[in-house]
């Protein structure tokens, strides 16, 4: 009994289930929320000048590009330009302790990469990063072309004063 007269009074908007803030007039139309806060995207943080290499390359074209200092990670192209895998300095590091006829990138590289876009918000990528327990996602285009990489390091870029931050 007192459950259908809750129920009537609040089909009859005498009661609500909650006190509104306000109250909403139905003869009005309800608009998107705007946003107030800029997002971060991938592009204003990310490395635009990538090393990359091909997938029949040998391991030692690679290391030597990773010697350079300059990554930690190759971004592993095919023929048509498009990526194929990741080469780091650990698998590197694997390829020469058991070298039981691995030569070329391809038979050391990582196939299942992890990517991001330049257009997704940085918080998405470094989510990703996180939940792969990875260091760096290649940034690639419509066409799984390599455009740029965004590493770990570069979200530092976010923190600290005179950064990309918005």
């Amino acid at each position: 009994m007192v459950a259908n007269t809750l129920k009537n009074w609040i089909e009859e908007g005498h009661m609500t289930m909650c006190l509104p803030t306000r109250y909403i007039d139905p003869s009005k139309q309800a608009k998107p929320m705007r946003e107030t806060r800029k997002m971060v995207l991938v592009q204003e943080i990310m490395q635009r000048r990538v090393v990359t290499i091909k997938e029949d390359q040998d391991i030692t074209d690679a290391a030597k590009k990773l010697l350079k200092g300059e990554t930690n990670h190759l971004p592993v192209l095919n023929e048509e330009g498009r990526l194929t895998g990741v080469v780091t300095t650990f698998d590197i590091a694997k390829a020469v302790a058991r070298p039981e006829r691995k030569v070329k990138v391809q038979d050391v590289m990582t196939r299942n990469v992890i990517t991001t876009l330049v257009d997704e918000p940085i918080d998405i990528a470094a989510q990703k990063m996180e939940h792969h327990r990875i260091s760096a996602l290649p940034v690639v285009d419509a066409q799984n072309q390599c455009i740029a990489i965004l590493h770990a390091s570069d979200l530092g870029k976010l923190f600290k004063p005179g950064g990309s931050r918005p």
